[in-house]
């Protein structure tokens, strides 16, 4: 059996009881469940909310996926959903892939439209 005080990789993991999980021990500290989430802590730009619900709206207009946006702006398919949460900071770069792949400009791509 494995050594109480084992460590390294070669240790197996310790299953706790509910006894050993609700029981303090001053010499160890086990940590049980996830750790709390960071909050996002940075405010989004009205120009990121614009160019997110933009991207969206052409999307879905054109009847796209946004796996194929992605594929035909040439980005990952993930940034191109983070794009339209408003959670990316995105470079002008990409914003000009999305704009050739929607077949527009980029200032067409930041004007306010209605949904």
């Amino acid at each position: 059996m494995a050594d109480d005080d084992c460590t390294g990789r070669h240790c197996p993991a310790k299953t706790l009881s509910y006894k050993d999980r609700y029981t303090s021990y001053p010499a160890v500290r086990y940590v049980i469940g996830e750790p709390e989430r960071p909050a996002y802590g940075r405010a989004v730009s009205e120009t990121a909310r614009r160019l997110a619900k933009n991207v969206r709206l052409l999307r879905t207009a054109h009847g796209w996926s946004k796996e194929s946006l992605a594929l035909n702006a040439g980005l990952d398919r993930t940034f191109v959903g983070a794009v339209e949460r408003a959670e990316r900071n995105i470079t002008v770069a990409s914003v000009e892939k999305l704009a050739k792949a929607l077949n527009m400009s980029v200032a067409d791509l930041l004007r306010p439209y209605e949904s």
